[in-house]
This record gives C-alpha cells, sequence and structure tokens, in this order.
C-alpha cells in the first residue's frame, strides 16, 4: 500500500528538495507541497496520507490548524531535538509524530509509511513516556499558549540576561544556527518580534517559567 504525503514548509528551495529526496522511497508517492494553511486544505489526498510538516515554529495553534484542514492524515514534524513537554503539547493538539533533523532518509521513509498508519512515530521509549504523561494529563491546556521547552527556557533566560547568540551557543555547547532556530520558536510562542520584547517578557514572566519548568520537571 502506498502512503500519499504532502510536503508543509514555507521555503520553496526546501519544497523542492523533499519531493526531489522523497520520491523514489518506496512505499511512498509524494502527492505535493504547501506552503501555508488553505494550501493543504486544497489538497484531497487518498488514505494512508501524511503531511511532512518543516518549520521553524511549532506552535499548538498551528498543530490545532494543521490538524484541522487535513483530518484523515498523520501529521508528521521534524524537530531539533526530542523535547517531552513540546512532544505531550503538540501530540495534544493532533500531531501524529516527530522526528530529528539528522535521521537518515530510510528512518524518515519509515517513519512516514508508520505515521500514515495511525502510530505515534518517536523511539520507543520516548513514546511510552509521551503516552503516559498524556493519560496523567500532565500537559495542561492552559499552558499551551506560552508552553516553552526546557532548552527554550535555557535560551530565555541566557538572553535575558544580555547574552549573544554566539555567547548562548557557547554556554550551552550549541551552534549559532540553533540558537537562532530556538529563538524564533520562543518569538512564535511568546508572540513578540524581537530580543528586547523577549527579554522583558522573561523578566515579567520570571515566576511563570519557573512554576512551568517545576510542573513539566518529572516528564522533561
Amino acid at each position: 500500500m502506498t502512503t500519499h504525503l504532502l510536503v508543509f514548509t514555507k521555503s520553496n528551495l526546501h519544497r523542492a528538495a523533499w519531493q526531489a529526496l522523497l520520491s523514489d522511497q518506496p512505499g511512498i508517492t509524494v502527492a505535493g507541497a504547501a506552503g501555508d494553511l488553505e494550501q493543504t486544505a486544497g489538497f484531497q489526498l487518498p488514505s494512508p496520507a501524511v503531511v511532512l510538516v518543516d518549520t521553524p515554529t511549532m506552535q499548538t495553534e498551528f498543530v490545532r490548524k494543521l490538524r484541522a484542514t487535513t483530518p484523515d492524515c498523520g501529521l508528521l514534524f521534524l524537530v531539533e531535538s526530542y523535547d517531552l513537554g513540546e512532544i505531550v503539547s503538540l501530540l495534544r493538539e493532533g500531531a501524529t509524530g516527530f522526528i530529528v533533523r539528522d535521521s537518515a532518509v530510510s528512518d524518515l521513509a519509515r517513519g512516514i509509511i508508520a505515521a500514515g498508519r495511525g502510530e505515534i512515530v518517536l523511539p520507543q521509549e520516548l513514546a511510552t513516556r509521551a503516552l503516559v504523561a498524556l493519560a496523567r494529563g500532565e500537559v495542561g491546556q492552559e499552558e499551551s499558549s506560552f508552553t516553552l521547552t526546557e532548552r527554550e527556557r535555557e535560551v530565555l533566560n541566557f538572553l535575558a540576561q544580555g547574552y549573544t547568540n554566539k555567547d548562548i551557543a557557547q554556554s550551552l555547547f550549541l551552534s549559532v544556527r540553533t540558537v537562532e532556530a530556538h529563538l524564533r520558536n520562543i518569538y512564535g510562542k511568546l508572540g513578540v518580534t524581537s530580543r528586547t520584547e523577549a527579554a522583558l517578557w522573561a523578566v515579567n514572566h520570571d515566576h511563570a517559567l519557573k512554576d512551568q519548568a517545576a510542573s513539566l520537571g518529572d516528564i522533561t
């Protein structure tokens, strides 16, 4: 059985690259690509179908809207790393699975096919912990509007102290590009557009960040 794939990414080059990379994978038919939610709604994909999402920000509201436009598709997200707090929040909104960006193409292809079957695509141990967290309701809906991952909280903390991107990267043993990706995620989740606004948000919500870190402590 063939899994029909829709690639979702805002970059024209990325759309072309993913289509070229995955078009020859056994068991997968690339049905098209989209760069916004309106375009995804225009595709009528036969089952099984999967949307591969390559986007720097993954807000819960975005996942909710994407699920609404593609109700019968698996939603597989590319991520920089596996963060259980973020994963649980997005699974709750309709995500099907997650795969890190440095995975092999063969692993990605298997993940796409598994997502088409409705399976949760995660490393086995992490999938078990995510299901337990979902069952226990440990990540509440009321937190989803500004839930930051553990790494994003670390980056935001350094930013609020006046660190440059290079300083943050050296402190956390990350690349500057990865720090920039985390900052884009942070800006999107907090609804801010600059370092200054993000730093002010961190100062004004210090207690909320500490409470969030404590509440996610058992599953991060």
